[in-house]
């Protein structure tokens, strides 16, 4: 597991106030303001092919092993060491808030 020396984390910044562009967006009527969804006209020659990448993007899951680790949990035999448990916690917590 990586290391991470605490004092060169960088602190979560301020909030910062909202821009004239951004209250204009917020003030505008729903209509006008984007959606994120596709548009419902139809533009020729533009094709969508969803392929391996998508897979790509989700985590492996093996129902298998779940089942086992359910099963080992249940019957008290899986090994839960506290501090691996903790580390694990702070490190994804300084993973996440990282900049990339």
């Amino acid at each position: 597991m990586p290391s991470f020396e605490l004092s060169k984390l960088q602190a979560a910044s301020a909030p910062r106030p909202l821009s004239e562009s951004d209250r204009t967006q917020l003030n505008a009527p729903p209509s006008s303001r984007a959606t994120g969804t596709p548009s419902s006209t139809v533009q020729p020659g533009v094709a969508i092919e969803i392929g391996e990448a998508v897979d790509a993007s989700k985590p492996p899951f093996d129902n298998e092993r779940v089942a086992q680790i359910r099963d080992a949990l249940r019957d008290g035999n899986y090994p839960l060491v506290p501090a691996q448990i903790a580390d694990a916690m702070i490190a994804a917590r300084l993973s996440f808030s990282m900049p990339k």
